[in-house]
């Protein structure tokens, strides 16, 4: 059988590489941290991060669009009141289909995180409650091309959150897999 030289030099010298030994303070420092929890991330930083962008994003879109109801409608506008009400008629029916998609990815991915699942959905109450002004002001006819505008961003700032909250999931899970393979 054939050795290979730097095994038998090992073997020759191995007393010369018992006699070496770390520190113990490295030991006491390596046994605290196998002691502490592990800390998980939460979601909800990132959930009043997105949710306040949203609230800014259509607060300051109310905010413009109230400062020019008192203009007149620009010259450039062609479209009727009904071809607006249909026009959101379209946009809801497919922004609702792609939120339930959406929201079904979610709340699966976080079925073991029951606060998230809370969280969204009291976040998606308040952007409700927005979208219900909207539609009184849709009701009054009050700008009404402005008002179907903001009533189609308030279906996009909530397909948004669901698309940011459902890609950070899928990252930590990734993230959680990866983990699990170095325990041991």
């Amino acid at each position: 059988m054939k050795t290979d030289p730097l095994e038998n030099y090992i073997r020759s010298h191995r007393e010369a590489f018992d006699e070496l030994e770390p520190d113990p303070r490295l030991w006491e420092s390596i046994s605290q941290s196998l002691d502490e929890p592990v800390k998980r991330k939460r979601f909800l930083p990132l959930l009043i991060k997105v949710s306040s962008i949203a609230a800014i994003f259509i607060a300051g879109y109310l905010f413009h669009v109230m400062l020019n109801s008192d203009e007149q409608a620009p010259a450039y506008t062609t479209e009727t009141p009904s071809e607006s009400i249909r026009m959101l008629g379209e946009a809801r029916a497919y922004y609702t289909s792609q939120i339930e998609e959406y929201s079904e990815k979610v709340f699966s991915l976080a079925a073991d995180q029951p606060d998230l699942r809370k969280d969204l959905q009291n976040e998606f109450k308040e952007l409700d409650a927005m979208y219900a002004s909207l539609e009184k002001d849709l009701g009054d006819e009050v700008a009404t091309e402005a008002v179907v505008e903001a009533m189609i961003q308030h279906y996009r700032v909530k397909l948004q959150l669901l698309e940011d909250m459902l890609q950070q999931l899928q990252q930590n899970n990734a993230n959680g897999r990866e983990e699990e393979h170095y325990v041991y």
